[in-house]
């Protein structure tokens, strides 16, 4: 039997009252396994409705700004401001291509820019020929094309380039004839290596009345698959083993089309996977006050991050936007109006090994080894979290059980620190174990 480890951690309370709605979390403070470590001021602030995206080969964060249209660059790796680049419309979608040192953003005035990394300035602007804004983009390293999405015309269409002659190749209007009938627009484009395909969200169509992804062959330049969802969705992401997930929890399994599942409790427009924790984190739309968080492993909602604040008039609410994730250093960065971006930090994992456990009769002998940065003493339970004490002590360590494991035996990372309670708001990792037989 194959180990089946299950990595999760506690739900945490996403919404702090107060008298004026929903309070914002303390820098300090540890929610679910993870802390806010810092905010970073924008000067200027941070307009509504800005995308994000972190490439983290270079530790930069290029926040695409509509309220002061400007693409705003911060420092990952110290978590500071360091410059704005200034554009000539409003931005709506941001893509970082690591290799050519090159940020494309789409335009409200339906171009396309195209900004050295090098040198922060813009370099190319390509029209794609529409009448409103170019949007969320993609890009296919195989063929070096980039796929955009005119969202708001109609029809909407989405525009192939050229990378290297920034050249419009083809447009695709969705009006049924190349494509399906897109009745609200069309979402986020994604890139999938594997099936050499793009694929992107389409929010409503006459057949799928609550949205579908649509497969795109970047050679032929047409559509050649159509998945139906269950729920309207703007953003998608990739995750592994060939699936996708759509920013209202729909999954997708691309080889197949299949619905694997639908994740209750998280809605937003942008969503983000993080390859190095395997979560999937949902942010946007214009009252959001919290970013949800998903275990890409089992598809379960693990945390509600409170990253926003409602306010009684005649204050701005303090909303949370778009977001992108560090995949080195496991930092969470979530723009916040009026506020500034926050940086969260998720580093707790518990893991097992050898995998899978051997068997002895009916018992089986294993390594535990855990890191928990955010927390300063941590207790390891057995069956709940405030079961049977295995270990106390440090937050990063390795420990070797007895031959006394069991089929399914689950342990629990508890965040003891300053006297935490053994309870399920301070269970920062689960891990079940599977024995071999």
């Amino acid at each position: 039997m194959k180990l089946n480890t299950v990595f999760s951690a506690a739900l945490a309370i996403s919404a702090l009252l107060n008298v004026s709605g929903v309070a914002l979390a303390a820098q300090g403070d540890t929610i679910a396994g993870y802390k806010l470590l810092t905010t970073i001021t924008v000067p200027g602030g941070i307009g509504q409705d800005a995308t994000a995206w972190v490439d983290t080969p270079t530790a930069r964060l290029y926040l695409a700004d509509t309220g002061n249209p400007r693409i705003i660059v911060i420092d990952t790796l110290n978590n500071v401001y360091l410059t704005s680049i200034a554009l000539p419309a409003a931005p709506s979608g941001v893509l970082v291509i690591s290799r050519s040192r090159e940020v494309w953003v789409g335009l409200a005035n339906s171009t396309v820019a195209v900004i050295s990394t090098d040198t922060n300035t813009i370099t190319g602007t390509i029209s794609t020929g529409g009448t409103a804004r170019a949007g969320q983009l993609a890009y296919d390293p195989i063929d070096r094309l980039i796929m955009i999405a005119n969202d708001k015309d109609s029809p909407a269409f989405v525009t192939f380039i050229n990378q290297q002659t920034r050249t419009v190749v083809k447009s695709v209007p969705f009006d049924g004839t190349q494509a399906p009938l897109a009745t609200t627009g069309l979402g986020q484009p994604i890139w999938d290596i594997i099936a050499a395909k793009f694929y992107i969200s389409v929010p409503t169509t006459p057949a799928s009345p609550k949205g579908e992804i649509d497969e795109i062959d970047p050679v032929l330049m047409t559509v050649t698959r159509r998945f139906p969802t269950t729920c309207a969705a703007a953003g998608l992401a990739q995750l592994p083993s060939q699936r996708v997930i759509t920013s209202c929890g729909d999954i997708i399994d691309i080889s197949s089309g299949n619905l694997v599942t639908t994740i209750a409790g998280v809605g937003a427009d942008e969503v983000w996977y993080n390859p190095g924790d395997k979560r999937v984190y949902f942010g946007g739309g214009m009252d959001t006050t919290t970013v949800p968080v998903i275990d890409a492993v089992n598809y379960q909602l693990i945390a509600s991050l409170p990253a926003g604040k409602l306010q009684a008039a005649p204050l701005t609410n303090q909303t949370a936007q778009r977001l992108s994730a560090d995949s080195d250093s496991n930092q969470i960065y979530v723009p916040v109006t009026g506020l500034g971006v926050e940086v969260w930090r998720n580093g707790a994992f518990l893991n097992v090994f050898p995998s899978p456990v051997p068997d002895s009769g009916p018992f089986g002998l294993a390594t535990l080894t855990w890191f928990a940065p955010n927390a300063d003493t941590i207790e390891i339970r057995l069956g709940s979290p405030s079961g049977q004490l295995f270990y106390h002590g440090a937050n990063r360590g390795t420990v070797q059980t007895g031959s006394w494991v069991t089929d399914g035996m689950t342990f629990y990372l508890q965040d003891v620190s300053g006297g935490n309670a053994l309870t399920l708001a301070n269970t920062m990792a689960t891990l079940t174990v599977v024995l071999s037989h």
